[in-house]
């Protein structure tokens, strides 16, 4: 299990884990993966200045008594989805769309999200007038997409590559924060300014010099304080524009921690507006999702294992957990290994069993393309099977989106 700690809590033996995050956010976190050999590099570790490093409590000497404490106070991923009840979502969505026509009919959604979210960028970057109105118009559809079938917009979010990631980013975070939102049970007035925070969440990030956003190695101090500025500068930007003061505060707070270390006003517990730590979870589960020059995508199931480990630092823990079960261990579009040997894409949930989705099978257990064949893991048919692994499809030249759009064969 991944967990996130103090550089004081960092001991000889310690196995580190190279999170992905990015040193924009966090350039004080140390992640040179793997054990902490000896006392001298614990020292020159120490003394770089870094703040906090994430461990894998199940690799290297994390210590008998404290790992048996762990246990007991953290369920893993799958218990984490299991123990909380179904959130308010259940009536809306007892009727979805078929998944391939929710994919296509999401797929023009989200091209016309990000269009307009190109539009916002180039309009703050030239000083022009950014179109609120027709941000307003895009959120109300992103929130009846999420209603129709929010697992074929979800997944979008992660089966379409692109390369602009600083406008796909905003979208992405907006459409999982939407989503999410949804399942708490957020009114439709909530759900659109949390959509619109989110659609704008690193507007303020146009007031960085770009020789630091594009900077390819760990930020100096000087810099990083130049980036704890743009939450503050987004706000000033959207001012006067007609956006609701809960819009604003998600923008300006989206980077504020629980544990009161975040940035720009160090607010922590319920000081954090709900839209701040909405958008905090999205933002950090896109970013790890996400392919950069820098690094590959971590596979959602792993990006959630680091969620995890950020409770009660980063997040408040029943707000991670909560976003585990929105998700689930295996959101759709994920790639797995049946204990057959068997391969498939995740295609639905079931959401009273979380390790048993509904799985479109694409390759037997010898590795050979095999005739798609639908199995729903929480039906009866499927008796004694399980996930053992999720696997990179990239790695098996499968291509998830063109899968999951063809349907059973």
């Amino acid at each position: 299990m991944l967990r996130k700690i103090g550089i004081a809590e960092l001991a000889v033996g310690m196995y580190v884990v190279d999170t992905g995050l990015s040193w924009l956010e966090h350039p004080f976190l140390y992640s040179q993966e793997g054990p902490v050999r000896d006392a001298g590099v614990l020292r020159g570790i120490v003394e770089a200045g870094y703040e906090e490093a994430f461990i894998d409590t199940d690799k290297g000497a994390f210590g008998t008594a404290r790992a048996a404490v762990d246990s007991r106070q953290a369920a893993p991923l799958a218990a984490a989805a299991a123990a909380l009840p179904s959130e308010g979502r259940a009536a809306a969505r007892t009727a979805p769309l078929p998944l391939a026509q929710g994919l296509a009919e999401a797929g023009v959604l989200y091209r016309d999200c990000l269009a307009i979210a190109h539009d916002i960028l180039r309009e703050v970057q030239t000083g022009g007038e950014i179109n609120v109105e027709a941000s307003r118009h895009l959120v109300d559809d992103v929130i009846a997409s999420a209603v129709r079938n929010r697992d074929a917009l979800l997944a979008l979010t992660k089966l379409r590559v692109h390369d602009a990631y600083t406008f796909t980013h905003g979208v992405n975070v907006a459409v999982v924060a939407v989503a999410f939102g949804s399942a708490m049970g957020l009114s439709p007035k909530g759900l659109k300014e949390l959509g619109l925070a989110g659609l704008f969440h690193d507007v303020g990030k146009t007031g960085v010099p770009d020789a630091i956003l594009n900077k390819p190695g760990r930020l100096t101090p000087e810099e990083f304080e130049q980036i704890k500025l743009h939450p503050a500068h987004g706000c000033r930007i959207l001012a006067d524009r007609g956006l609701g003061r809960d819009v604003l505060r998600g923008v300006g707070e989206h980077h504020e921690k629980f544990d009161g270390s975040g940035y720009p006003n160090g607010l922590s517990g319920a000081m954090v507006h709900p839209f701040g730590r909405i958008l905090g979870v999205a933002d950090v589960f896109d970013a790890l999702t996400s392919k950069r020059s820098y690094k590959e995508a971590m596979l959602p199931t792993r990006a959630l294992g680091v969620l995890y480990g950020m409770r009660d630092r980063d997040f408040p823990a029943g707000l991670v957990e909560r976003f585990i079960k929105f998700l689930g261990p295996y959101p759709v579009g994920s790639f797995v290994r049946l204990s057959s040997g068997e391969c498939g894409f995740v295609r639905g949930a079931n959401p009273g069993r979380p390790l048993f989705p509904e799985l479109l099978l694409v390759l037997d257990a010898a590795g050979r393309a095999t005739p798609h064949r639908l199995l729903d893991l929480g039906n009866g048919d499927a008796s004694g099977l399980s996930i053992v692994s999720a696997l990179d499809p990239e790695a098996f030249g499968l291509d998830a989106l063109a899968c999951l759009t063809g349907g059973a064969e």
